[in-house]
C-alpha cells in the first residue's frame, strides 16, 4: 500500500494535539511523528497526507471549522478531494465543496486509512 508514498521526514516539534475542536486520535499522532504525511500513489488513488505542522493553517484557509463543524482537514488526493478526521476519530472523504451531506466516513483508524482509501475508490 505504501511502497509508492514518499513519506516525510519525522516530526520533530512539539506535539499538536487538537485542531480547532477536533482532538488527534493517538494512532495519527503517531503515525505522523514517525512519517509527518507525505505523498504518492497508494493503489487506487494519489494520497498527500499534510505535515502536521501545516494543518492549523490548511484547516484556517479552507474555513473547514465554518462549513464542516467538528472535522478538519489532514489530506487530499490533489484533486478536489480532501481527507479529514472528525471529532470522534472517524477518518473521511469529502469533496472540495465541503458539503457535511457529502462526507464518506472510511475508517476508525490510521492503520486501516490507506486500505479504506483504496476501497473507496476502488468501488465508487
Amino acid at each position: 500500500m505504501w511502497s509508492n508514498f514518499k513519506f516525510n521526514e519525522p516530526y520533530q516539534g512539539e506535539i499538536i494535539t487538537k485542531i480547532n475542536t477536533v482532538v488527534l486520535p493517538d494512532d495519527y499522532i503517531k503515525f505522523m511523528k514517525i512519517h509527518n504525511g507525505g505523498e504518492g500513489d497508494i493503489g487506487e488513488s494519489w494520497l498527500q497526507l499534510y505535515c502536521l505542522e501545516d494543518l492549523y493553517e490548511l484547516n484556517d484557509m479552507y474555513n473547514v471549522a465554518e462549513f464542516l463543524p467538528n472535522h478538519i482537514i489532514i489530506g487530499s488526493n490533489g484533486g478536489g478531494e480532501f481527507y479529514g478526521i472528525n471529532s470522534d476519530g472517524k477518518y473521511f472523504v469529502v469533496p472540495s465543496t465541503f458539503e457535511i451531506n457529502d462526507i464518506t466516513f472510511l475508517c476508525g483508524g490510521m492503520n486501516t486509512f490507506a486500505e479504506s482509501v483504496n476501497y473507496f475508490w476502488k468501488n465508487l
